[in-house]
């Protein structure tokens, strides 16, 4: 229309030599015109929104129309300039206005038309305060107008250029032939209405080809720096496009998570140290608001926040396609727990995706807990759906306290919304040490865990499982309760320990036991709660309801009251002290060791103990880490002084043993000189050391009432060139001396040189017979007597309270004449009856053919009804009783020798003539063993040297059975 408008004007000098209008009239629009050929013509309208003065007048082919002053009340416009129409040749219009907006913009407008287009420039002395009007000037697409419109907000524009053109029957692409260059100043551009705007000191804009480029210069958003970042707006497309490129270095932080969550790209972590390089484009379709992105992150060393982990990260480059994320190569570490490289594929769109960990270090040093990952990295992929999440872990291996445990793959189910793990039935090995199955739920958001662990075999430092499966519950909540409903029965060092009701609790400051039943072999029961605090590392233990089986243990620390035990950790050691029972328990890397230092404090409560005499010293008990064995100690004053040695009887004790725990084997040494194992077999060695048969008969005696004869103990006794030591002048020497018992039945030999004897004790009746013992055996069991030859032969039966024997000498110088007294002695085998006061005969002795005795014992009382002696001087025979009980002795002697013997030439001896070749005396012996009385016939001239021989020579065997004390009196 604005062309044939064009064309119809060119005609009016050419028709026309004057035109008056002197009114115009049109709805509102009121005006005048007047064109009069070759003189000044006008055109004045007006209305309520516009008035317009003009003149005109041709020049030449020239049509100058002169634009006075034209008003745009409305939109506040006031323009003034001249447009000329060309007609002749080409019609040709050029127009000069300059414009002026509401007082604040200053435009001038330059442009050209013809028949088919117009083009046009537009320049600005001054800045514009309000690009409105401008847009305002052109008739733009709604939705392209909202983003050179509505979306900026600036405190002024320069227009640096603007010029373009239209085609008359393209009017409505006039803007895609318009090219402008601005600066806009303390721009804010809201590219999307639910992101923060681009905040900028000054911006360059440029729109060319239907495209608005935003090129922003110190430009902030999310409070980064932008850096180089730019946006265009591509209104030439049929949907218009937004562009956005952010090049800056920044963090990927809540700000920028923010931008890529409005086009529903999720990333699944938040930087919180370091930069970023970015170089992200985003392409949104503004009608449709379809996006696609293209980025490129880069970050040489940062930290992002993963699940609620701080995670260093290292060379971290990630591509970002539309919704494809991909992450290659990256280093990520955890504090000094994890090292590991990350490759990452990941549909922000659809939140699925795997992350893929190549796991090179991951150590829990307070927990003793490393990978070992010898000889690749573990594998570890992380696989992620809106619907499930799994954590599949490749077979492991890791170091626990020195040792390796071996982990099977598994995996995991993982609710990402919940933050929970469903830890699958998954085979865990300590070789050569245990194996068990491992399952449980771990929630990660309230950081607590309930697993349970079926232990289907264990066997470390002698602690073997009594039972498989063992199950345990292990539940986390800012600590741990270890728990378990059944019994859970450990072999510890062959010794079976049942834990019941077991629940342990485990905090950051204590470790809790309440109520733990404890039951070893049936043999202890007791119920334990203790109490430890890891910063003092000190605790105590309470021991309560305690039963022993053996009723000697169970005397000992038996108690209505509870037994508080002290704890303490201290250089690698753990302390254990009763100060009730005085003992202590220490436990370090290599061994541990109890020790008893008063045995007094338990032998208070043993009647066994006391029974046994041991109610004084110490004891100690060991085991070392690498010996299966268990080592003890025993330091004592002992009441029974059974050893002697120099033949002085030894009080003081030193027991050192060894039990050993595959077989249960016994083995200790007594004062280095006795060796003795045990088993199931009782085997004693000794080596030149006395035994004390007194002490012995004094230790069974005072246990005989209590002691009951086990049938099934088996025990065999050897002593090389030891004795049998009865006082300190009388002992049984022997080169061997070998017991046995078995089945209830004792046998014994003893052997001295040439000289033998036999025991056997069975059935409540023993067998004692020994010949041929010669003068040294004689010497030391005779007490103050000596010999010069002969052989002893004995034999003794019976039972312990009834039995007979009898005892023969033979060709033997008696040097000291003590013989009998030292026969009855050796008889009853306690210290003698009585003693004689016989000086010695003669410097030689007195050669004795033979002494024999025989005698019965029964109810106390020894009964001899044979006493004979006989040799080249003097024949002695005799009979009576003696009671050692009741200190009473009643003996009939007869003395006979021959008259041509040297006792013939006593001066008195003629007058007692008895018969042709000898001569005879009777002797009767009355009152206590201990000072008895001798009468005789005799005168009393010829009984003194009678009196005294027989006193020394027939009462002196019975001081044998007299006690120590009644010696010294």
């Amino acid at each position: 229309m604005f062309r044939e408008v064009l064309k119809s004007t060119v005609y009016i000098d050419s028709w026309f030599e004057k035109i008056i209008i002197k009114k115009i009239s049109f709805n509102d629009v009121e005006g005048s015109f007047r064109y009069i050929d070759g003189g000044n013509g006008f055109l004045s309208a007006f209305s309520p929104t516009f008035s317009l003065e003009s003149s005109m007048f041709f020049e030449s082919h020239m049509f100058n129309i002169k634009i006075d002053k034209f008003t745009d009340k409305k939109r506040d416009i006031n323009a003034s300039g001249n447009l000329i129409l060309n007609t002749i040749g080409k019609i040709e219009l050029a127009v000069s206005l300059n414009l002026d907006i509401s007082s604040d913009t200053n435009l001038s407008i330059y442009a050209i038309s013809d028949t088919e287009k117009l083009s046009y420039r537009l320049e600005s002395s001054n800045n514009i305060k309000n690009s409105r009007y401008i847009v305002d000037m052109f008739n733009m697409n709604p939705s392209v107008k909202y983003w050179v419109y509505d979306a900026i907000e600036m405190s002024s524009l320069s227009i640096r250029s603007a010029y373009g053109w239209l085609e008359y029957d393209k009017v409505d692409e006039t803007y895609l032939n318009l090219h402008v260059k601005a600066t806009a100043n303390d721009l804010k551009y809201t590219y999307d209405k639910q992101l923060e705007p681009v905040n900028t000191l000054y911006t360059d804009l440029e729109f060319k080809n239907g495209i608005l480029y935003i090129k922003p210069q110190n430009a902030f958003s999310y409070g980064f720096f932008l850096d180089k970042s730019w946006l265009k707006i591509d209104f030439s497309k049929k949907e218009e496009l937004l562009s956005l490129y952010l090049l800056f270095n920044g963090k990927v932080d809540k700000g920028l998570l923010s931008l890529l969550n409005r086009y529903k790209i999720r990333l699944p972590f938040i930087q919180t140290e370091g930069e970023v390089a970015t170089n992200l484009e985003l392409n949104i379709n503004l009608r449709s608001a379809q996006v696609t992105a293209v980025g490129d992150f880069y970050a040489k060393k940062g930290q992002i926040d993963y699940l609620g982990l701080n995670i260093d990260v290292f060379d971290a480059h990630v591509l970002l396609n539309n919704s494809y994320i991909t992450i290659n190569n990256m280093l990520a570490k955890y504090k000094d727990i994890a090292t590991s490289h990350v490759d990452m594929y990941f549909n922000a769109r659809e939140s699925s995706g795997i992350l893929d960990f190549r796991v090179e270090k991951l150590s829990f040093k307070e927990k003793g807990l490393t990978l070992r990952n010898i000889p690749e990295p573990l594998h570890v992929a992380y696989s992620i759906s809106p619907q499930n999440y799994y954590l599949t872990i490749d077979n492991s291996n890791w170091i626990f306290k020195n040792e390796l445990l071996k982990v099977s793959s598994m995996k995991i189910p993982f609710d990402m919304e919940k933050l929970t793990a469903q830890i699958p039935i998954t085979f865990v090995e300590v070789p050569k040490i245990a194996t068990a199955l491992v399952s449980g739920k771990i929630l990660l958001k309230s950081a607590k865990a309930n697993m349970k662990i079926d232990l289907l075999k264990l066997n470390y430092n002698n602690i073997k499982l009594g039972q498989s499966p063992a199950s345990v519950n292990v539940f986390y909540n800012n600590g741990f309760t270890i728990s378990s409903k059944e019994k859970i029965t450990l072999d510890i060092d062959s010794i079976d320990y049942t834990f019941n009701n077991a629940k342990v609790n485990i905090n950051s400051d204590n470790i809790i036991v309440n109520n733990l039943s404890l039951n070893i072999s049936d043999k202890l029961k007791s119920k334990i709660s203790a109490v430890y605090n890891f910063k003092k590392s000190i605790g105590n233990v309470d021991v309560h309801s305690v039963e022993f089986a053996n009723s000697t243990l169970g005397e000992i620390f038996k108690s209505d009251k509870t037994i508080q035990l002290d704890v303490e950790s201290k250089n690698s050691e753990i302390k254990i002290a009763s100060k009730e029972y005085d003992l202590d328990y220490t436990m370090s890397n290599n061994e541990w060791k109890l020790r008893f230092n008063s045995l007094e404090k338990i032998a208070e409560n043993s009647k066994a103990l006391k029974e046994f005499g041991l109610t004084n010293g110490n004891s100690t008990i060991i085991k070392k880490e690498n010996d299966k064995n268990i080592k003890f100690s025993v330091n004592s004053e002992y009441k029974y002084k059974i050893l002697v040695k120099d033949n002085v009887p030894i009080k003081n004790y030193t027991v050192n043993g060894e039990l050993q725990s595959e077989n249960g084997k016994l083995s200790l040494t007594v004062n280095d000189s006795v060796d003795v194992s045990i088993n199931d077999y009782i085997t004693i060695k000794a080596e030149s050391v006395g035994i004390n048969i007194n002490e012995i008969l004094n230790f069974i005696s005072d246990k005989n009432s209590s002691t009951k004869s086990g049938s099934n103990l088996k025990l065999s006794l050897t002593a090389r060139n030891s004795y049998i030591y009865f006082n300190k002048d009388r002992s049984a020497v022997s080169d061997n001396i070998n017991l046995k018992y078995k089945n209830n039945i004792v046998t014994a030999s003893l052997a001295h040189k040439d000289g033998n004897a036999n025991f056997k004790f069975s059935d409540g009746n023993f067998h004692l017979y020994g010949k041929d013992f010669g003068d040294i055996f004689m010497d030391n069991l005779f007490a103050r007597s000596k010999f010069k030859g002969g052989i002893l032969d004995f034999a003794i039966n019976g039972r312990p309270d009834k039995h007979n024997g009898m005892i023969f000498v033979r060709n033997t110088t008696i040097l000291d004449y003590k013989i009998l007294n030292n026969i009855l002695a050796f008889v009853n085998t306690i210290p003698s009856l009585t003693t004689f006061s016989l000086p010695g005969y003669n410097n030689s002795g007195l050669a004795a053919e033979s002494t024999y005795m025989s005698f019965v014992f029964d109810e106390n009382i020894y009964t001899i009804s044979d006493l004979y002696l006989k040799s080249k001087e003097i024949d002695i025979i005799g009979k009576g009783n003696a009671s050692i009980k009741n200190n009473t002795i009643n003996i009939d002697l007869n003395l006979k020798t021959d008259l041509g013997s040297a006792i013939s030439k006593i001066p008195i001896v003629g007058y007692i003539l008895l018969g042709k070749d000898s001569i005879s005396t009777s002797l009767k012996i009355r009152g206590k063993l201990d000072n008895p009385e001798v009468t005789t016939q005799v005168a009393k001239d010829i009984m003194v040297a009678p009196l005294n021989i027989l006193k020394r020579t027939l009462m002196l065997p019975f001081e044998l059975f007299k006690s120590g004390d009644d010696k010294k009196e």
